[in-house]
């Protein structure tokens, strides 16, 4: 198996940062590095506002406090710190009441005769973005960037980047702030995280200010981004610590020093060698680059203070914003995890209990289900370990499971051989489109793809699926690759030959064929009501909406290899056929059913 999951090409990747002015201390006062001028403020709930005093200053009473432009204050409020010290320091916290949102503001921040002053404060909805490459992969190496950087100038859209490192390094918090999104600036901002907040801002309110904090590192597993004792907590968890374990022991730090020096240097040779390869020519081929420069020097030697380590990120960045106040999270993430992606399920649930833990919220999660891509020596070699699938069930599976956590399907995205699509617009904006719906309420906003509600089996081996959210049901390309070539396009949009339908059946020897796939036109619900369908989704009035207003479509499958069959699915390969969407371009996402799971229901619930 070959997988190159590393930070993504041309990346801003923190390594050491120069000491720099402490924009964050005053006398005994220490404010979080987060807070900076510039930044943006959670609206309509209370704003938490932290750091630490001095160890000797506990108990000292710490005041914040919101200010106009004419001086006049707006809101305030004071708190404590702690008596217990941690880490030398004696923590606090101020909560100032929720604010709607406005600007620009001044917020001070008070303990004893020390003080510190932000300017051009906005309050507004902030979301952090974490996960791994593809997250991280920044807006100046996205397709289409030169076009995007030209149009992005917005004072309204800021953003922060949090260093990323694997240890607390303050001299890197020193020197990151919180930057409006101009051509100058927002070259370093996650691409996905832009678009996302590029169309939060183009359908809220106009004067409503969006702030993305980016908290990422590629080729981070989930585990990075859990601490000790969640990981501890599960058989999968420890065995991340173990191989963390195995893979340090015995060594010391001047070799730790020295593997990882080592490693740096390459990677920056191959990274320095990428870039200038495609500012080059930016159409040039992954095979061509790496039969040029070889593969990516993947993966890091492991050290106790790695970006990479079990718990380091969590520890290092994520703790060090905890609890800024937000509106959500954004993750795009699951790559990594690619080995081990058996339990991927219980680590993602895991983590996004102890992310709302931490905030003392059941904050939105919205996922990116992960797009189709598979190594080409893999393809060509022992061929796709169906691995990815896996991984996208998972995430699909707390989306449908954990309450306020849902997924967007980019299987109409990504790229052959290419871990690192370049198309970021599509995952953004589907991520922007998910929170306008759930999150802000806009039910015109479409987010459903094609989705099964039930399934019949006819006589002969035959199959029918009925789908939901179907209008205009049909097929187009077959591969993300495919959707610009002529013969695909030429393609029947309601029939589908086996190895372009992207569904498959299997009988009880459990081996998958594929089948052919022939949409119907919409059917309406007598015909649903009627046809004895076995049920798989029951929540058909989600959302209030009744089922029964809703157009249902309808596939035939079937293939004489399989006459009996009692499983099916659709879109199960790393890379493979996932043809089926809806007139609003939203693609189906990949499913699988057992068909002898018979209710005999003769109405869907």
């Amino acid at each position: 198996m070959v997988t190159a999951t590393g930070p993504a090409p041309g990346s801003e990747m923190t390594t050491s940062a120069e000491p720099t002015e402490d924009r964050s201390t005053s006398g005994v006062l220490h404010v979080a590095a987060i807070f900076a001028s510039h930044m943006v403020l959670q609206r309509n709930k209370p704003i938490a506002v932290f750091g630490a005093l001095d160890a000797d200053c506990a108990g000292l009473e710490v005041s914040a406090e919101i200010r106009d432009f004419d001086g006049s204050v707006i809101v305030q409020a004071h708190a404590y710190a702690s008596k217990e010290i941690k880490n030398g320091f004696s923590p606090w916290r101020v909560m100032l009441p929720a604010q709607p949102e406005g600007g620009p503001y001044t917020l001070r921040v008070t303990a004893g005769n020390d003080f510190i002053e932000y300017y051009d404060v906005l309050i507004g909805e902030v979301w952090l973005a974490g996960g791994q490459s593809n997250m991280e992969l920044e807006l100046r190496n996205s397709e289409d960037a030169e076009e995007a950087l030209d149009n992005c100038a917005d004072p309204l859209l800021r953003f922060y980047n949090v260093p990323k490192t694997g240890v607390i390094n303050r001299n890197a918090e020193h020197a990151a702030s919180w930057q409006e999104s101009s051509p100058e600036n927002s070259g370093v901002m996650s691409a996905v995280a832009y678009y996302f907040a590029r169309k939060l801002r183009d359908e809220l309110d106009s004067d409503l200010p969006i702030g993305i904090i980016d908290c990422y590192i590629g080729g981070t597993s989930i585990s990075c981004w859990t601490s000790e004792d969640a990981l501890n907590s599960s058989e999968s968890g420890r065995g991340y610590l173990a191989r963390y374990e195995q893979a340090i022991a015995g060594k010391t730090q001047e070799q730790f020093d020295l593997e990882y020096g080592e490693w740096q240097s390459r990677s920056d040779t191959w990274n320095a060698s990428i870039a200038a390869a495609r500012e080059d020519d930016p159409d040039v081929t992954w095979d061509t680059l790496t039969q040029q420069y070889g593969e990516c020097p993947w993966p890091p030697p492991m050290t106790p203070t790695s970006q990479w380590r079990p718990s380091g990120a969590f520890h290092a960045m994520l703790e060090r914003i905890v609890p800024y106040s937000l509106a959500g999270f954004l993750w795009y993430q699951g790559e990594e995890d690619e080995p081990y992606c058996g339990s991927y399920r219980e680590l993602l649930g895991m983590m996004i209990g102890e992310w709302r833990a931490l905030w003392s919220e059941s904050l939105p999660f919205l996922i990116v289900q992960l797009p189709q891509w598979i190594d080409k020596k893999v393809d060509e070699g022992d061929g796709d370990p169906m691995l990815w699938p896996v991984l996208r069930e998972a995430q699909w599976d707390a989306a449908q499971s954990i309450d306020n956590v849902f997924a967007i399907c980019t299987m109409d995205c990504g790229e052959y051989n290419n871990i690192h699509p370049v198309d970021k617009r599509t995952p953004g904006e589907r991520l922007g489109n998910c929170a306008l719906r759930q999150v802000y309420g806009m039910s015109r906003i479409p987010v459903y793809g094609p989705t099964v509600l039930g399934f019949r089996c006819d006589e002969g081996g035959r199959v029918r699926l009925f789908f939901r959210y179907a209008h205009g049901l049909h097929f187009s390309g077959t591969t993300p690759d495919s959707f610009g070539d002529e013969f695909a396009k030429s393609l029947p949009s309601l029939v589908r030959l086996p190895e372009r339908s992207g569904f498959e059946l299997a009988g009880a020897d459990g081996v998958f064929h594929p089948a052919y796939a022939a949409i119907f036109v919409d059917c309406d619900i007598d015909d649903l009501v009627n046809a004895k369908v076995n049920v798989v989704d029951y929540n058909a009035t989600e959302f209030g909406i009744p089922i029964n207003s809703r157009s249902i479509g309808t596939i035939t499958l079937a293939t004489p290899e399989v006459p009996a069959p009692v499983m099916m699915r659709y879109a199960w390969r790393s890379w493979g056929p996932a043809p089926l969407f809806n007139d609003n371009n939203l693609p189906a996402h990949p499913f699988k059913l057992d068909l002898t799971d018979h209710t005999d229901s003769d109405h869907a619930e």
